[in-house]
């Protein structure tokens, strides 16, 4: 399975600083003894031209900490650009609120430029809980972003912490027509100290995934995911897309570099021990092309559990980020899914509806600017 047979993000969390002080940000680290984040040089060099070069489709997701308190932040978003690179900006919202941070992004990247904005809950004081920031300024960020007619989307962390307030939130975003991607707390960097928060197979069952389920813009990295493979292998390809590109990306379509050059399969298993080289020492493209544990998780032929023996190992391949912080395994079973399959041939109730569901998900990205850019 080649890397570029799919659309590819590298997440780049191109700095640890920030304007705020969540309570369990998975990148701010206790210790002030860290190797210097990379120089606006080696993001060029060692990053984006890396990444220009593993896919002639590919996307840089640039964060941090904020990625918008580094001096470069505009002139890396213009040679991403020039690169051929779209450029998604998570942010926590705030510098898009006090500055012209949307029009400067906007004009760096000739319109090229996505932002991602972080949003828990609308309920202030559960957002609050987790995120040193008001469900206000975020929803205000996106606001000026419709004003200035750049695209964005939502992340929604889920934990224990907000999935009270999630049915509403998704309905929210539902409602809005606004894309959502769902990231699970991990316990790294300061949630280290929150692994109680981390969802549970009962949390995902009752509340995670009948609220996504139902949303169709939901459908990014989504687990656990019962799309027939059939249908997909079969019906997908009219989208430009194949089955590598559904259920958890890690090392398909996704890999992540830290602010000092650690190279992981997804972002929440930096600074982990599934840390797989340094851009600094080797070749990012190489590391993500021949890097023993980036393509066993492509392949997913090493799963361990009920994962291994499902029928939806390659179009979910269950949440790996999950599988590691439980049990120390990467390729071992999300704890999360409550699917029980005794061998492949068993069927998920839920293989027809999340069938359509991805269907619907397609259309939309097929037919909405820009993301018909990446099929």
């Amino acid at each position: 399975m080649s890397v570029s047979d799919n659309f590819f993000l590298c997440y780049f969390e191109t700095t640890r600083r920030c304007n705020l002080h969540c309570t369990y940000c998975m990148t701010r680290r206790e210790s002030s003894a860290d190797t210097a984040e990379m120089t606006t040089e080696e993001a060029k060099t060692l990053v984006l031209d890396e990444v220009a070069a593993i896919s002639s489709n590919a996307a840089i997701a640039f964060s941090g900490g904020e990625h918008l308190l580094r001096p470069d932040a505009y002139e890396l978003l213009e040679y991403a650009a020039k690169a051929g690179i779209w450029s998604f900006v998570n942010t926590n919202g705030r510098l898009l609120v006090e500055t012209d941070g949307i029009r400067q992004a906007v004009r760096a990247t000739g319109g090229k430029v996505v932002f991602a904005l972080s949003l828990n809950s609308l309920d202030g004081g559960t957002n609050g809980a987790g995120r040193d920031d008001a469900p206000e300024t975020v929803w205000r960020a996106a606001e000026l972003c419709e004003e200035e007619h750049a695209p964005f989307f939502f992340i929604v962390t889920v934990s224990k912490g907000n999935l009270a307030t999630l049915p509403e939130t998704v309905r929210f975003l539902r409602k809005r027509n606004v894309p959502m991607l769902r990231s699970p707390l991990v316990p790294r960097g300061a949630g280290r100290a929150f692994r109680h928060l981390m969802a549970d197979r009962a949390d995902m069952e009752e509340t995670i995934h009948p609220a996504l389920t139902g949303n169709p813009l939901s459908y990014v990295s989504f687990t656990p995911f019962f799309g027939s493979p059939d249908l997909i292998e079969a019906g997908a390809s009219q989208f430009g897309l194949r089955i590598a590109g559904v259920g958890c990306q890690a090392a398909r379509s996704f890999a992540a570099v830290s602010a000092e050059g650690q190279v992981a399969p997804c972002v929440h298993l930096l600074d982990s021990s599934c840390v797989c080289g340094n851009a600094r020492s080797e070749r990012l493209s190489e590391i993500i092309r021949d890097a023993p544990l980036f393509a066993a998780l492509r392949q997913r032929a090493g799963l361990k559990g009920k994962c291994g023996r499902c029928r939806y190992r390659q179009t979910c391949g269950g949440c790996r980020a999950q599988a590691f912080y439980h049990s120390g395994d990467v390729e071992g079973e999300d704890p999360t899914c409550f699917f029980e399959p005794s061998d492949s041939r068993n069927r998920s109730r839920l293989e027809a509806a999340q069938t359509a569901q991805l269907g619907r998900f397609l259309l939309y990205v097929k037919t909405t600017t820009p993301w018909r850019s990446f099929l």
